[in-house]
């Protein structure tokens, strides 16, 4: 998804203090525990803020209900208003809980979009509250749900006519060998303004797991091969079979060595959205293999190997050439992440945060590693 289809995500006043303090202040030092900890606490914090609630609350505000992010049994009976008369049915109960305040899954997509239309947004106000509010990406065309979705935001179509057409595609087999684009996919799309003229692209554009973000998992690749020659260049003696060198390229993005799920740290001091779906041995050989693999995992994958990359050759001597390269890799990975039709960078994002304050220091990837190794101990 490109840029004239996903507005920029702007800096405002949730997001104006990240940037200039915690991401582009003054650049820290990985051997001072008290620049590492400043990092790691302001992570948790972000993790704290009632996020989507917030997105919540300034969306019904400008509907006429003031309220705030603390006022959510005023939100819940206003949600369960507009589901009854714009949507037609009673609030599902998952949607009760992210009122009340339990943080928004990424299962069922579809609770996510309903929402958007309950609070009346339109395409690009979606596309901004998933990236937001939701910290996730909006309009993952290769599936149905969201595909139809996109469509019926895009051209302003009424939630009647989004029921019948999910209802419509809910048999549509994936096509094994379509490889369309999802950029050529969403162009398509957004060119349609015919139900049924829809309906059959659609259906000849279904693809499962493993045929979705292909881009990314090509990009992923090749950055892995990169990854790859440095260590075959000063890490030969320690590789000795191709799973050995797996694991010293986890080794490589995260400072530490695989361990298996019996040996997570439950007592991580990291927050849980920037921990969780980090890439190991195994997922790493999954999205290798073309295999299943969720959203996080490979945004966070992409993320990680960019940043090694990046840095490894970088020279962040002074804080004018500090301050550069952040911008160079800023405005670098954002477009990646974009091309790939995931979410852009956000800094209200902990894992984003993170990687951003690691990018702002004298040698960012070691300042990532000591990040790690402090929130495990």
């Amino acid at each position: 998804m490109n840029n004239e289809q996903i507005p920029e995500l702007f800096r405002d006043e949730y997001t104006e203090y990240i940037y200039d303090v915690t991401c582009f202040g003054e650049p820290i030092n990985p051997d001072n525990a008290d620049d590492v900890t400043s990092g790691i606490s302001r992570a948790i914090e972000l993790e704290a803020r009632p996020v989507f609630l917030e997105g919540v609350s300034a969306r019904l505000t400008q509907l006429g209900v003031p309220c705030s992010a603390e006022d959510n049994e005023l939100m819940l009976t206003e949600v369960k208003r507009r589901y009854k008369e714009i949507l037609g049915f009673s609030c599902p109960r998952t949607v009760q809980e992210w009122i009340k305040g339990t943080t928004p899954g990424v299962t069922n997509r579809r609770n996510h979009y309903d929402l958007c239309y309950a609070l009346e947004m339109d395409f690009q106000q979606t596309a901004v509250f998933f990236q937001k509010h939701y910290l996730t990406m909006p309009f993952n065309v290769k599936s149905n749900v969201d595909a139809v979705f996109m469509y019926a935001l895009y051209h302003k179509k009424p939630y009647s006519a989004v029921t019948e057409l999910l209802d419509k595609s809910k048999g549509f087999v994936s096509q094994e060998n379509a490889h369309t684009s999802t950029s050529q996919i969403i162009s398509t799309i957004l060119d349609i303004d015919d139900d049924e003229k829809f309906l059959r692209y659609l259906s000849e554009h279904c693809y499962n797991n493993e045929q979705q973000f292909q881009l990314a998992r090509s990009i992923i690749s090749d950055e892995i091969e990169t990854v790859r020659s440095i260590l075959l260049r000063y890490e030969a003696d320690r590789i000795l079979n191709s799973e050995r060198l797996g694991s010293l390229t986890i080794e490589a993005l995260l400072g530490v060595k695989y361990q298996g799920s019996g040996k997570k740290n439950k007592d991580s001091k990291l927050p849980k959205r920037f921990t969780e779906s980090l890439p190991n041995d195994v997922t790493l050989g999954k999205i290798i293999n073309g295999d299943v693999a969720s959203y996080d995992l490979l945004r966070k994958t992409l993320m990680l190997l960019k940043f090694y990359n990046f840095y490894y050759e970088a020279e962040n001597n002074d804080p004018n050439t500090i301050g550069g390269n952040l911008m160079d890799f800023y405005e670098e990975l954002n477009s990646v992440l974009i091309s790939c039709g995931f979410a852009q960078l956000y800094v209200r994002h902990p894992f984003d945060c993170l990687l951003l304050y690691c990018a702002n220091s004298y040698d960012p990837i070691d300042t990532l590693y000591c990040v790690i190794q402090n929130g495990r101990n």
